[in-house]
Parts: structure tokens; sequence; C-alpha cells
């Protein structure tokens, strides 16, 4: 079984510029893809897996073994990655690689009700101890929260009139399963069907994003991973959609920036000066062969820096 197909993969790994005894950071175990092709180099000392799915961990878990003591692998969303490896006495690493995003697993596991091609629950929880489920959501959210979930997370212009129908049918029969809100949006909405799959995808990416707090994760962790690294270390980033690339442009762009004094002052009194250099002017795009064999990768961005 191929659990997940790593996007970028031999860009990420050459981003990451491997040295001699490096300890480094899968912030995103997933299959274990990426952490694998680390393992592989000799010059790896350790690496630090992070996931919060128990169905990846067991997976990666039993496909990583041979790489026995090289590899720990923690339980753990990604924004806790400083308290994780500080109680590991871990306090700085030479690289870190951020793979967002869903796997191609949970895209395809019906039960965890992340795609509206299968038939679920309406669950996309990464972490199924968790107690928040979509569904949840969908039947108890005011029709204004609705209306900024899908606004702020999925940048869906009909989000007001998608919140509307949601409130007025869960008053009838709740919305439990994936099948029920793809439905109710391919009833109401008038139109090419491919703009049609575009606005369920824009929903469907909205819960996911609002119930494992996607985007608040990301925020708190992209600079605290900068803070860790060595001098000379770098953080990879492959983002799938335009809100994670936004913070992750954003975010490095803060950590490049030098002095922020108004240009009226003549003397440098803020004392910034830059964390990271950015390596990648432009976010860079799988090949055209990769999207032809992985379809999934086509909208991913990759973004590297290294410390400086």
């Amino acid at each position: 079984m191929i659990y997940h197909t790593p996007v970028l993969l031999k860009e990420s790994i050459d981003l990451l510029n491997l040295k001699q005894d490096g300890v480094y950071v899968d912030a995103t175990l997933g299959g274990g893809g990426h952490s694998e092709a680390i393992l592989q180099n000799s010059l790896v000392k350790h690496v630090y897996a992070f996931d919060r799915d128990e169905e990846a961990i067991e997976y990666a878990s039993q496909r990583l073994q041979k790489y026995g003591q090289k590899l720990t692998i923690i339980k753990a969303n990604f924004d806790e990655i400083r308290t994780q490896l500080a109680l590991k006495r871990v306090k700085s690493i030479d690289g870190i690689l951020f793979d967002l995003g869903v796997s191609s697993h949970q895209l395809d596991d019906a039960s965890r009700g992340f795609s509206f091609e299968r038939d679920g629950i309406l669950d996309m929880r990464m972490d199924q101890s968790d107690e928040v489920l979509a569904k949840d959501v969908l039947n108890n959210a005011t029709q204004e929260e609705l209306t900024r979930i899908f606004r702020d997370y999925g940048e869906e212009k009909h989000a007001y009139q998608i919140a509307h129908w949601i409130c007025s049918v869960r008053k009838i029969n709740p919305i439990n399963n994936t099948k029920d809100l793809s439905t109710l949006i391919d009833k109401n909405m008038r139109g090419n069907p491919a703009f049609v799959i575009k606005t369920k995808a824009r929903i469907f990416q909205a819960l996911r994003i609002y119930v494992n707090r996607e985007l608040e994760a990301l925020e708190t962790t992209l600079e605290d991973s900068i803070n860790l690294l060595n001098p000379g270390g770098r953080i990879v980033v492959i983002a799938y959609h335009s809100l994670e690339d936004r913070i992750v442009k954003t975010n490095m762009s803060k950590a490049a920036q030098g002095c922020i004094c108004p240009k009226t002052v003549l003397k440098c009194v803020c004392n910034q000066t830059p964390k990271v250099k950015i390596l990648t002017g432009k976010s860079l795009r799988p090949s055209m062969e990769e999207q032809i064999k992985n379809s999934r990768s086509r909208s991913a961005r990759l973004r590297a820096a290294e410390k400086i």
C-alpha cells in the first residue's frame, strides 16, 4: 500500500542541504516519504518526526523501523515542536521540513470525511482524539460563523448563500455525511459543473482548516522553527493553497527583513537584523512530469530559507 506520494521530494531534500551529524525535523510525517529520504543520507545523525494522526504514525513507524534509533516519532501537532523538542533536550536543529495539507491516504479513506468524492461521516479531524467533528460545526455554528469560515478559510465568494442553505436544510435534517453537503451544493449552485466542483473543494477545505486550526498552528510554528535553526540551517515548506502559501511567504519575508526604522531616521535604532536569507525568489512548482504522475501535486508551492 502506498500511503502517500511525497511531493517535490528531490527539490525539498536538496534545499535542506543535509549536513554531517545534522539533526532534522519532519514536521508533517504522513506516510514517511520525506523522513525516509532524509534518513537515507548517511550524514544525518537524527530525525524527529511529528504527526497527530495515529494511522499515519502507525504506518510510518513500520515503514521506517529499519532506521532504528536515528528516528524519533512524536505524536503532536507541529505547533508543539519547540515544546516537544525541549522535552527531548534538543535546543537547536539543522533543518525542518513542512509538507502541509492532507495526505492522499486521508483523502482516499471515506471514513475520514475529507473528500466530497467519497461518502462518509463529516469528520475531518487530523487527530481523532479531538472532540469537534466537521459535522458538529455544520450543524451547530450560526449562519454568521459559517459564512466567516467559508470566506476566511475557503476564500469562497458565495459563503453567505451556502451558509444560508446549510442553516435552512439542517432545520429539517442534520448534515452528517460528505454526500449530504456535496448534494446540497449541487442542488443550489447553478453554472458550469467545473465551477461547482471548485466550490465544493473550497467549502471542504475551509471546514478542514477550521476543525484542525491549521492556519493558527502554522503562524505559531514558523517563527518557532526559524528560531530553532542553527546558523546555516534551513526551513523548507510545501503549501497547497493560497492561504497557507501567503502565511509562509509573509513569515519568511518578515524574518529576512533588516532595519524597520522610518526612512526619516538617520541612524538605525531598532537594531533589527535579518534572521534568514530566502532561497526561493519565487515559489518552486512541481515539474509537468510530476504533475502528470501525481495530479494532487499541481497546487503545490515550495519556499525555503536559510538561517543567517
